[in-house]
């Protein structure tokens, strides 16, 4: 999808139509998550601050970011493509891949599936919402032919094509080689897929250890084996976590203690909708003159929880253990060793028992009638934080488990 986060927003209100647009996390965040084609033609791109869009053009239209939103647009893109084949990965939030080897003489070969996808999110998603496709005989030069006739274009690499294209790009283009490695390949003097293509791999090895060349070698050939997973197919989830920056530090500890708690209750909602209970639970907290990576602490249980207010209870000692001094300006909680719980032991106690009802009670109203609904008493007169979803779809496990 074309910048995707911004063209929901201008899709959603013909005021933003055809203006630069720039999405942020929320009112007092200071970076841009997101931007409009309007605003990339300008130079303001993702990971640009607020004040650098400013000073590019002074009246950007900072809009905050509603995730539900895009992740209704994403279930309906998923509804489309799947038309045209079984075969689908959902790759992140506005990315997927489509193997149509099997059904393209289906529907008139693959540019006109293209088209067919294209019309579709046309009329049945909005007009200014556009897609760029990528087409090849495997996922690693689909991806990278998807972004080359951005936006709204179609390009297929082929045997014929593969080398010019990829000596042509970036290395960073290719899927899977991140700036780290590029980095010491230059220092090899390999700037390009060519040079990488001819260096003897034995020199490879010497500098980058016994795993990475090879693989580096089949990027440079553009080889790719890999199947897609399908979405049923998502390897279920070792963990549940929940972070969170807050917009100002803080050092009021009813205000850390009620956002811990609506951490807790966030994420563990999501280990109870696939049917889960964890049994590590964790704090991080960063802030207060204490580094970048802050303080990390958990703690490991004999018995598995899926409750909020019992992980809250460990999450809090654990902070209190932490002995912090100064501002708090990160937050983040998880619930680790996932188990399924029609594996685990069931409680006899009734007090237990009648804690699991209410839960359950909880869920159903909150499900029905929207996140948040029903809340523990903690969170009382505290700004709601409501679950965010990850542009890389971390927890695809919860977030496709009715699909």
């Amino acid at each position: 999808m074309d910048s995707f986060f911004a063209s929901v927003e201008q899709q959603a209100s013909p005021a933003l139509v055809g203006k630069p647009v720039g999405v942020i996390k929320g009112p007092g965040r200071t970076c841009l998550i997101a931007a409009s084609r309007e605003a990339k033609k300008l130079g303001i791109k993702t990971g640009t601050t607020t004040y650098e869009a400013k000073a590019i053009y002074p009246k950007i239209i900072l809009v905050p970011a509603d995730f539900d939103k895009y992740f209704s647009v994403t279930k309906k893109f998923i509804e489309i493509c799947s038309r045209y084949s079984p075969d689908l990965e959902v790759f992140s939030i506005d990315e997927l891949f489509l193997n149509i080897t099997g059904t393209q003489d289906l529907f008139g070969g693959a540019g006109e599936v293209c088209q067919k996808i294209k019309r579709a999110i046309r009329s049945e998603i909005g007009r200014y919402i556009t897609c760029s496709v990528g087409i090849s005989y495997n996922r690693l030069l689909a991806k990278l032919a998807s972004g080359i006739k951005k936006p709204d274009g179609v390009f297929e690499i082929t045997l014929a094509n593969r080398d010019e294209v990829l000596f042509s790009c970036e290395l960073t283009d290719v899927c899977g080689l991140g700036e780290r490695l590029k980095k010491k390949l230059f220092n090899l003097g390999i700037t390009n897929f060519k040079s990488l293509r001819e260096v003897p791999l034995e020199c490879l090895e010497a500098s980058l250890g016994p795993y990475w060349p090879k693989e580096l070698k089949k990027l440079s050939f553009g080889e790719d084996d890999s199947l897609l997973t399908r979405i049923g197919e998502t390897p279920a989830m070792k963990s549940v976590s929940r972070t969170y920056t807050l917009y100002e530090n803080t050092s009021d500890k009813e205000k850390i203690k009620a956002t811990l708690r609506n951490l807790c209750e966030e994420a563990v909602f999501k280990a109870r909708e696939m049917g889960m209970a964890g049994r590590i639970v964790g704090l991080g907290v960063r802030g207060g003159g204490r580094g970048v990576r802050g303080d990390y602490r958990h703690k490991t249980l004999k018995h598995y929880l899926d409750s909020g207010k019992e992980i809250f209870e460990i999450v809090w000692r654990l902070f209190k253990e932490m002995d912090w001094e100064g501002d708090v300006r990160f937050l983040g909680i998880w619930l680790g060793d996932l188990r399924p719980k029609d594996e685990l032991t069931l409680s006899l106690f009734g007090e237990e028992k009648k804690e699991k009802d209410l839960i359950r009670a909880m869920d159903a109203v909150n499900k029905r009638f929207g996140e948040l609904t029903l809340y523990p008493a903690i969170m009382l007169g505290r700004s709601l934080l409501k679950s965010e979803v990850n542009g890389f779809l971390g927890d695809k496990s919860f977030r496709f488990s009715s699909f």
